[in-house]
């Protein structure tokens, strides 16, 4: 680990000695339609990922930007977006918008499928964007559910707090969740009940790229990934102080949330404050009588028994911005417990282990950002790193006279550091592109009744190239190559309650290249078409080779397959694109294979009275589509519609894989203008009876969605008021995916209220 840190830092002093003379310049605007300033238009300056929201007469500006040609991106709800080019050669540059009225959804910038931030519908691989005010308009209270209204994005759900996103039918070790596109150094992926340690509140942002993603991130990519972006790092402002207050609250679990981001800027300096925090009770489900598929005992209820959250959250940040760059700080702690869903557990504490658990987790979080304007064939030097403490107690596990005994309960303890190193490429000719470094060292120990896995060390670490090619003033393609070395090192435990675990010593290597090709032609001025191959790697985890125990929170025995080699897939995806102004559309079929897909199945018997939950491996195949579709009907009225589909199968044993999301639809009707909002929204997904092992069938559903929203402008401040009612009808319906499916359905109706203040 040092001599990474080392090779680290001398790169980035030589890099700062190379920037040292570089000069800085200013872009400034203004973002009007029919002479009014639009308030709060969000800015995007593209190349350098840098993001300014328009004041109180629609001004905006950029400090510090080396010489270059830039494109600059305006969005602003209820209208189109635009973007200009400048090319800055003297002390200022000044652009100016003039945007036109639309219902028509705003374009979208992703910041996660290539070196630089781009709009959805350059990138070569399907990807999608959402905001925060898109965030306060969907349903549900984790990160993961509110995403599920995506195409191609479905949610596991376990109640709210472990729910996880699935991404054509993959999830856990395929698909990577990143904090700021960084690791989290987080469990979530070690078992259903295990939440990933984010607040919605806090995010700013969320990129979900769909498929086998690009070569920058590293392995654990082959279904796609998720960039969850908090800023805990600030960014200098053109404002004195920036920033926004978030409330939400909810009575399908009687959750009330708030969260605040305040960021001061003087100079080139920016200080980051921001703290948040939420408390829900159980869940509502319609009232009725419900049958535990285990024990055959019934309940009459109208909560999800032990489906509690409470978290918080609190974070600091600081930057300085110049003429070199910028460089920055930031850190965050967060805490939270939940329970997981169970059947009711006996009051006197007889079950042995009980029925229902919680968990109590700690992150604490450290990074660090710097992006340095260098000299020569270097354009700019990006250097991103995480620490990250993350402690996980699952308890009760364990009763003695009391009811709980903590200390028996089983705790993880993980250690990460994650670190990037990119180097931007002059442009020569048409060519253009990004090299790198990456690295990731992770330190986890296991302590417990239960402990699950043994202690152990994994160090991953890459090289990767990314290069484009203007072949055409309408065709652009892409090249990208990596070589992942990933290594784990048991550590024997002589106090492990595990006899294996004691003296478990052993190593696993794995390494191999990834690359990806990709296409973007536009076909016609209103259409563009994109397509991508890409091949991807990812080595079996610690859990997946070594797993040996009791795992009360999911009510399985969970063994491990030391034998276990690495996955490797091939994924082809496609996408059409169309936009006529009134009219937008997307298609994206995509095929995608996996040689040794490593997958847990129930076996079929039981240990220690739980059915036992093993690791194996097969090839699989998975192939679907999504697509969207959106209309202005009227000069207010939107009208959506969109739908995805997966077949995954078992190719090794002929059967389909397990809980694979069914064919899934959404249409939206929406009425806006500058100041209201009017939503009705219908979700449906078919009867799912393509079952693999371990699997049941679910029926069809379709549940009802209302909402309506208020923006309010205030000199440079907006201020968005949403109230929603979701599952109007109250219908009871359950997911696939629902680790609890058989036992209780999904929440049942609630009224939601959101605010949220940008100032």
């Amino acid at each position: 680990m040092s001599h990474a840190i080392r090779a680290h830092a001398v790169a980035v002093a030589a890099l700062l000695a190379s920037a040292a003379a570089a000069r800085a310049q200013t872009i400034a605007g203004t973002v009007r339609s029919a002479g009014r300033p639009v308030v709060g238009a969000n800015v995007w300056l593209l190349e350098l990922d840098r993001t300014e929201r328009a004041g109180s007469r629609g001004e905006f500006r950029f400090a510090d930007v080396p010489d270059g040609t830039y494109r600059v991106f305006v969005a602003a709800t209820g209208y189109a977006s635009a973007t200009d080019t400048v090319r800055l050669t003297g002390a200022t540059a000044s652009v100016a918008f003039d945007l036109v009225p639309s219902a028509i959804p705003l374009e979208q910038i992703v910041v996660s499928a290539s070196p630089t931030a781009r709009p959805a519908d350059e990138a070569y691989q399907p990807s999608e964007s959402m905001s925060r005010v898109q965030f306060d308009n969907s349903a549900g209270t984790s990160f993961a559910e509110k995403l599920s209204g995506l195409p191609g994005v479905a949610v596991r759900g376990n109640g709210s707090a472990p729910a996880r996103p699935i991404l054509r039918g993959l999830g856990d070790n395929e698909v990577l969740v990143l904090e700021d596109g960084l690791r989290m150094g987080d469990i979530a992926t070690y078992d259903p009940a295990h939440a990933t340690p984010i607040d919605a509140m806090s995010i700013a942002r969320v990129d979900v790229v769909r498929g086998p993603a690009t070569v920058l991130y590293g392995p654990n990519t082959i279904g796609g990934l998720v960039n969850v972006v908090t800023n805990l790092v600030p960014a200098a402002s053109d404002h004195p102080l920036s920033g926004t207050v978030a409330l939400e609250g909810n009575t399908v679990s009687g959750e009330l949330a708030g969260y605040a981001n305040a960021v001061a800027t003087s100079g080139g300096s920016a200080f980051r404050l921001a703290a948040g925090g939420l408390h829900a009770g159980d869940i509502a489900i319609p009232r009725g009588t419900y049958t535990d598929p285990a024990s055959g005992a019934s309940f009459t209820l109208d909560r999800m028994p032990q489906s509690f959250d409470r978290l918080s959250e609190v974070g600091l940040g600081y930057s300085y911005q110049a003429a070199f760059g910028s460089i920055g700080v930031g850190g965050d702690r967060y805490e939270t417990d939940y329970g997981i869903p169970g059947v009711p557990p006996n009051p006197d504490w007889t079950t042995a282990p009980p029925t229902t658990s919680r968990i109590v987790q700690q992150r604490t979080t450290l990074e660090l950002r710097g992006q340095f304007n260098a000299g020569g064939w270097l354009q700019r030097v990006n250097l991103d790193a995480s620490y990250n403490d993350y402690g996980h107690a699952e308890f009760p596990t364990a009763q003695d006279s009391a009811g709980v005994s903590e200390p028996q309960a089983n705790h993880f303890h993980k250690r990460d550091l994650n670190a990037v190193l990119r180097l931007r490429q002059r442009p020569v000719g048409r060519l253009t592109g990004t090299v790198g470094l990456w690295s990731d060292f992770q330190d986890l120990t296991i302590e417990g009744d239960q402990p699950l896995g043994p202690n152990s060390s994994t160090v991953d670490l890459a090289a990767f190239g990314y290069e484009e090619y203007q072949a055409g003033a309408l065709t652009r393609l892409e090249a990208g190559v990596r070589y992942d070395y990933s290594r784990i090192q048991t550590h024997p435990y002589a106090q492990s309650t595990d006899s294996v675990f004691r003296t478990l010593d052993t190593a696993r290597l794995a390494g191999a290249f990834t690359a990806s090709l990709g296409a973007v032609r536009q076909v016609t001025p209103r259409v563009t078409a994109s397509f991508s191959v890409a091949r991807s790697f990812r080595a079996p985890t610690v859990q997946e080779l070594y797993a040996n125990g009791l795992d009360a929170a999911s009510s399985t025995y969970s063994i491990g397959t030391s034998t276990l080699g690495p996955e490797t897939g091939l994924g082809v995806d496609a996408s059409v694109r169309g936009n006529f102004g009134t009219v937008t559309f997307e298609v994206s079929p995509y095929l995608n294979t996996i040689s040794h897909y490593i997958y847990a199945f129930l076996r079929g018997d039981t240990l220690q009275g739980f059915p036992v939950r093993q690791f194996g491996a097969t090839r699989a195949r998975l192939w679907g589509y999504e697509a969207s579709l959106a209309v202005q009907a009227a000069p207010h009225v939107l009208l959506n519609a969109s739908s995805d589909y997966v077949n995954a199968q078992d190719l090794d044993h002929g059967t389909p894989l397990p809980f694979i999301p069914p064919l899934r639809g959404l249409l939206r009707a929406t009425w806006r203008d500058a100041r209201w909002t009017g939503t009705v929204e219908w979700r449906m997904a078919a009867r799912q009876s393509r079952l693999g092992p371990g699997d049941t069938p679910t029926a069809g559903y379709g549940v009802l969605d209302l909402g309506a929203g208020l923006r309010l402008v205030e000199g440079a401040t907006v201020s968005e008021i949403g109230l929603h009612l979701d599952n109007a009808l109250n219908t009871v319906y359950r997911d696939n995916l629902s680790v609890i499916k058989d036992f209780v359905p999904q929440p049942g109706r609630g009224v939601r209220l959101n605010y949220e203040l940008l100032f």
